[in-house]
């Protein structure tokens, strides 16, 4: 990068490093958690990492049961995960199984709140996007172990949870990198919760999750540019335990697995850095409950090519093509074939050095439907504070679920018409030296939102939305002591007036402030944090007569440095022990303990240079 921020040829580092899936931004703001973080914080799950960005997650219940992102009121499809590149979310569904992620290989996670993003790696979403990117092997051979145990004080099963993780990877060449993981886990979930009739303490029953997931990948440097093959699977066996006094628990069996192929090129014809990314992904869900079988199975080819052009003078830009094939076979939505594909490309201009624009445009397609989405952002960037401006258009195109689904009383609806709606934000980032943080506005109208009435679904929704989100963070004595704080407030209204007893109401579900505090003190000997997040009052329908109490969850982690190879941690959660519902019907753990152990074994790798 020169003095101009321009990027040339001779600028490329040819040794191993990371590459980002994610190009710099202009206008677009980020929550970006490092593999420091989620160690820092005993994050365990990708559930654990939207908590703690201040993000409302709507749980099912504990380990391995369903667990979902909720940005700025919009859920499932209209969050979306994107891997490496590539866009992970479920077609059939729409949403993305956070349990099989493990979050301990990931290098960043990053996530954006809004519609608005620049990136070429899939459309840009609705409520956001969490964008994971992988680690890569560095020199040496590494052997890596996570050992951890869990109990949530209920004297019939005092160890709940077992999870094991196991990693190694080496330098077969001073270019050339073998990494190979695995993780499995055992959790009764029999965790003690105050029941809703009575106030009795009942043991959650039927919960037990049993499930695990492999990672092969080998990297090969040249020249600065990388290319990497890789295969995952996962497993699972769910028991799914419904409501409090459901009398049809389900057993749901997940096997998924994996194949990719990426590649980052740097210098293609002296004018841009070139990735591609391609995969092949099965996913296999058996489900039975007391209604009968029924069986999911999805095969995935997906792709995605985009080039990062070197800027010149005030342009910059970047386009790509994402595209994917599913094929989906059934038992309640049939046998089919469904293409799906997006170009983009975006434009980002330098004025001077304080003032810049990006134009994100994208053509979209999935099936018979296609939209145009196009974007706009305007940055302002002095010495003590950035000003970004930003206007976006959202359309999301329903699932194939929404389309075809038949069974127990239910029935798709064909004739779907994509949602649709109109966002914009103003983010304010102060540059403080101690204390930097963010304030964003934000705001949103949406129509046509698919919502299942009387069996069937029809585009029946629209909405105003407008919030709040902040962001703070400081470091102090010299790193001893890092405080962050996120958090979001938001207000929304349905705009149906042919509904009269729900016009002017807020949407179910939708909380009206969510947050998120945290401390951490950095000691030679010991890492110690304290964290708290709050879920604000959310309405059990859209009549908005009942809801939901607000709950705040304060958690606890203790990384003992023992030696550079064990590291040792303790991690208390909901230490107030606070009975809480995420999603109604569905009780969540009171207090927990965890302990375990991460050790490090490396050595310097003999064919490394």
């Amino acid at each position: 990068m020169d003095a101009q921020g321009e990027t040339s040829p001779s600028s490329i580092i040819e040794l191993p490093q990371i590459v980002t899936y994610v190009s710099p931004p202009v206008a677009e703001q980020r929550l970006i958690f490092s593999s420091s973080d989620i160690e820092k914080s005993g994050l365990q799950t990708l559930s654990d990492v939207v908590r703690q960005a201040g993000i409302q997650s709507l749980d099912y219940g504990s380990y391995g049961l369903e667990s979902k992102p909720s940005i700025r009121g919009f859920t499932d499809e209209t969050v979306r995960v994107v891997i490496d590149g590539l866009c992970m979310n479920n077609p059939q569904s729409g949403t993305f199984d956070f349990s099989t992620v493990d979050i301990s290989d990931a290098e960043t996670i990053e996530i954006v709140r809004g519609g608005f993003t620049e990136g070429t790696e899939d459309e840009g979403a609705v409520g956001g996007v969490i964008y994971i990117t992988t680690k890569k092997s560095g020199l040496g051979r590494v052997f890596t172990s996570d050992t951890a145990v869990k109990s949530f004080f209920n004297g019939n099963f005092p160890l709940d949870t077992v999870v094991q993780s196991l990693g190694f990877s080496a330098a077969l060449s001073d270019k050339s990198f073998l990494e190979v993981s695995g993780r499995g886990a055992f959790a009764k979930n029999a965790f003690l919760y105050e029941s809703s009739l009575g106030g009795e303490i009942s043991e959650r029953e039927h919960s037990a999750v049993r499930d695990g997931t492999g990672n092969l990948r080998f990297t090969r440097w040249n020249d600065g540019g990388r290319v990497t093959a890789g295969g995952w699977i996962y497993g699972g066996d769910k028991e799914t335990p419904g409501v409090e006094f459901s009398a049809n628990q389900g057993r749901q069996k997940d096997l998924n697995w994996g194949l990719s192929l990426s590649s980052f090129t740097p210098g293609v014809f002296k004018v841009m850095n070139f990735f591609s990314n391609f995969g092949l992904f099965c996913s296999d869900r058996k489900y039975d409950d007391s209604y009968g079988s029924s069986r999911h199975k999805l095969l995935d080819f997906k792709g995605a090519v985009s080039g990062d052009f070197y800027r010149r003078g005030i342009v910059g830009q970047s386009a790509g093509l994402s595209f994917e094939l599913s094929r989906l076979n059934s038992t309640n939505s049939g046998i089919h074939l469904q293409p799906t594909g997006v170009f983009k490309e975006t434009t980002k201009l330098f004025f001077n050095e304080f003032l810049s624009l990006s134009v994100p445009l994208a053509v979209k397609f999935c099936g018979k439907n296609a939209a145009f989405v196009p974007k706009l952002g305007l940055a302002a960037k002095f010495s003590r504070i950035e000003i970004l401006i930003d206007g976006y258009r959202m359309v999301q195109f329903p699932n194939m679920d929404d389309l075809y689904w038949e069974g127990s009383g239910y029935r798709g609806n064909p004739d779907l018409k994509p949602e649709a709606g109109w966002g914009a934000e103003a983010a304010f980032n102060f540059k403080n030296r101690f204390l930097p943080s963010s304030v964003q506005f934000f705001t949103a109208f949406y129509e046509k939102k698919i919502a299942w009435s009387g069996g069937s679904p029809q585009n029946v929704n629209s909405a105003f939305y407008f919030g709040v989100d902040f962001n703070v963070q400081g470091s102090f004595f010299g790193g001893l002591l890092e405080l962050k704080a996120t958090g979001e407030y938001l207000y929304n209204e349905l705009l149906d007036k042919s509904n009269t007893l729900t016009y002017k109401k807020r949407i179910m579900w939708t909380p009206d402030f969510t947050g998120s505090v945290q401390a951490c003190i950095n000691l030679k000997t010991l890492d110690f944090s304290v964290s708290a997040q709050y879920t604000g009052k959310r309405y059990k329908s859209n009549l908005n007569i009942d809801f939901l109490e607000p709950y705040a969850l304060v958690n606890l982690c203790l990384n003992l440095k023992v030696s550079k190879t064990a590291l040792p941690y303790l991690k208390a959660d909901n230490i107030l022990n606070s009975r809480y519902e995420s999603v109604e019907g569905y009780p969540m753990p009171g207090a927990s303990l965890t302990a375990g152990c991460k050790i490090r074994i490396s050595a310097p790798s003999s064919s490394a240079k």
